[in-house]
């Protein structure tokens, strides 16, 4: 067993060649488990999906790190190995005996904590942040279906309240995660646009797997949770020049814009008043008349200098220590 984990080592060198074929193998895997998805039996399925998730993840598990955080190549690897290793749970969970013809709550359930445990074993023994927010993902996937499974709940309300829920518990582990390990607490703030956003879709797509169809209508709390998530995530990225918060933060005001705007009324009331009102408001204060800038204060005589400002040439030497002969 050592020696085969010492093969699956990949040699740092040659890292960047390995992980290039793992994308190119992941990404072979996937079309052939499309294509050939009526043609082979389950338990293939499961048996092709499971060698490559298992081999990719163990090159990605032992890669070692450089100067403590993992190198590309290593977070390349990790990433392909889950994304093969969540469709190898669901079959798994389909050869137990899922019933897949209506959404399954209780196989989706297990499948996305197993997939958030091994992601988080991932970010925390390897230091892997994009681990953490797939982990981040995985489990709020889990605690939407658990619901599902536990409640049969049917009302979208429920599942925004839920993916608000997950969101804010996001962005206080991010502030938790800051000092210790800001590339995890960035990715806990990626974590919760992506569950702000999720709200967001709720109101755009005819069709939310939780539920199914159902009214998708969003309300207009809703709308300001979007707008207030959209131009914090902006402020983040600004602040700690991080592009993923800023990218979600875009896409929340996108989904906002395209929720606020779908109206009968032909109006500015009530979105597009308010916004303008305090836009405006907002640039006004910024371009308001400066006040004057108070005097400067008036320049030092040569003999006020404070000693820090003296050179030697205004200020004699003065002997601290003496060096003359003792006394006798």
């Amino acid at each position: 067993m050592s020696q085969l984990l010492e093969l699956l080592r990949p040699p740092a060198h040659r890292g960047p060649l390995i992980a290039a074929g793992a994308v190119l193998v992941t990404v072979g895997v996937a079309l052939e488990e499309i294509r050939l998805s009526d043609k082979l039996p389950t338990g293939v399925h499961l048996v092709i999906l499971a060698v490559a998730a298992g081999v990719i993840l163990a090159l990605g598990l032992q890669a070692d790190p450089e100067d403590g955080r993992p190198p590309t190549y290593q977070s390349v690897l990790l990433v392909a190995g889950l994304g093969l290793l969540a469709p190898a749970l669901l079959t798994l969970a389909d050869v137990l005996g899922a019933d897949f013809d209506a959404f399954p709550a209780g196989a989706v359930t297990w499948t996305s904590l197993v997939l958030a445990g091994v992601a988080l074993w991932a970010a925390v023994a390897k230091g892997s942040s994009i681990c953490a927010l797939i982990a981040a993902v995985a489990a709020t996937v889990a605690l939407l279906s658990f619901v599902r499974w536990a409640t049969d709940a049917d009302s979208l309300t429920t599942y925004r309240w839920l993916l608000a829920a997950a969101a804010a518990g996001f962005v206080i582990l991010s502030l938790q995660l800051r000092d210790t390990a800001p590339r995890h607490a960035e990715q806990m703030v990626n974590a919760a646009g992506l569950a702000v956003l999720a709200i967001g879709l709720t109101g755009l797509a005819g069709v939310f797997p939780f539920v199914g169809s159902g009214d998708t209508i969003l309300p207009n709390g809703w709308e300001l949770v979007l707008l207030a998530a959209g131009c914090g995530l902006i402020a983040v990225g600004a602040v700690d020049r991080a592009p993923g918060p800023a990218y979600l933060g875009v896409a929340n005001l996108i989904v906002f814009t395209i929720s606020a705007g779908v109206s009968d009324d032909e109006t500015l009331f009530f979105w597009p008043g308010l916004l303008l009102a305090v836009g405006i408001g907002v640039m006004i204060t910024g371009l308001r008349p400066r006040s004057p800038l108070p005097p400067e204060p008036s320049a030092y005589h040569s003999g006020d200098l404070p000693y820090a400002s003296r050179s030697d040439e205004d200020e004699p030497v003065l002997r601290v220590r003496d060096d003359s002969p003792p006394r006798r």
